[in-house]
């Protein structure tokens, strides 16, 4: 498996030429996190990047500062949670839209995950810095 493995994928609808295409880093989760993650953005084409937490993801976020960064959390990997506040100390970083996926934790679902209804978009300042591109 290469280091990291990226993929363009396209939302539901029409791109816009003028418009760069957004860049988003998948850490610690692969494909199969699109469909719950791609609702979430804009209407149009990104690049996504994979990258998994054994390829120090914090060095590629820094190499190639993407437009959202996934974060995909297990409660029992400390590795995620340390990311995240390396993000958060670093001033370079701080401002990066981090939006966070938590999956089952050692093949056991979470406690009532089937009774939560997912969020179809971004709030706040994600929403804003996303919708500048």
């Amino acid at each position: 498996m290469p280091a990291t493995e990226t993929t363009t994928a396209t939302a539901t609808g029409t791109a816009t030429g003028a418009l760069r295409q957004l860049r988003v880093m998948v850490v610690g989760g692969g494909p199969d996190v699109l469909p719950r993650v791609e609702p979430l953005l804009p209407t149009g084409a990104y690049d996504v990047e994979f990258v998994r937490l054994d390829q120090e993801p914090y060095g590629c976020i820094l190499d190639d500062t993407p437009d959202l960064l996934v974060v995909c959390l297990k409660i029992e990997d400390t590795a995620s949670f340390a990311l995240l506040s390396m993000l958060q100390f670093n001033p370079a970083t701080r401002r990066l839209p981090v939006l966070t996926y938590t999956t089952e934790s050692e093949g056991q679902p979470l406690p009532g995950v089937d009774d939560v209804a997912p969020r179809r978009r971004l709030s706040g300042r994600s929403a804003n810095r996303l919708a500048r591109h």
